[in-house]
């Protein structure tokens, strides 16, 4: 299985569909090894295993067997007799879907709903909210504008700027979809049940994260 997909800068992040938090992300290329980092990362931040939705790219259904599978030997026939060999299952409880889209001279033709380990039901299949979120993020970070006079040259400064803004928008930045009474809208965080109320900039400069986002 290829290793490599796309050696440019990538941008990989977590998203939890019922609050918009923005769980975590890792920034780097397109390949194996950081599909593995990021999911390696999101595992430290969650306490359950959810249901897990991406695109079609294969090398999250090896980072989701490596860290959530187990190893089993199977017995197969050769030359008249019978051999082991070792093969990773899918845990119980581990629940993971992929929403394929098929594109054309940028019109959609397609969209498949894959079930690839446990019992999950096609309409739960849905990738809107991240790329809701992909959305929001070329539209207020220059840096990653399609077009831009202000791109990032340094990987390092990318990810400083991108930590700071994954801060102001799970803490500060009010959410459409989040109507709570007294508070015109909350934030993702707020829907998380990590916060009570909106953070001022100030609050969220001094708050001391350790890592919290990242």
């Amino acid at each position: 299985m290829d290793s490599i997909s796309d050696r440019g800068t990538w941008i990989w992040t977590a998203v939890d569909t019922s609050s918009k938090l923005l769980i975590t992300f890792h920034i780097s290329q397109r390949i194996r090894k950081d599909a593995d980092e990021m999911i390696e990362k999101l595992h430290r931040k969650l306490e359950n295993m959810p249901l897990f939705v991406s695109d079609g790219l294969h090398f999250y259904k090896v980072a989701l067997l490596k860290k959530y599978g187990t190893k089993k030997k199977d017995l197969y026939p050769h030359d008249g007799r019978y051999r082991h060999s070792e093969r990773m299952y899918p845990v119980e409880g581990l629940r993971y879907g992929q929403l394929i889209k098929t594109m054309s001279d940028g019109k959609l033709l397609n969209v498949e709903r894959r079930v690839v380990f446990g019992n999950v039901i096609e309409s739960e299949i849905t990738t809107s909210i991240v790329e809701r979120l992909n959305l929001t993020l070329r539209q207020e970070l220059n840096r990653l504008s399609r077009k831009t006079i202000g791109p990032s040259k340094n990987i390092n400064h990318l990810t400083a700027h991108f930590s700071f803004y994954a801060r102001y928008y799970n803490f500060c930045r009010p959410h459409m979809s989040h109507k709570i009474e007294g508070i015109k809208y909350g934030t993702p965080a707020m829907a998380a049940g990590v916060t009570d109320e909106p953070w001022s900039i100030r609050k969220m400069m001094f708050f001391p994260y350790r890592n919290y986002i990242n």
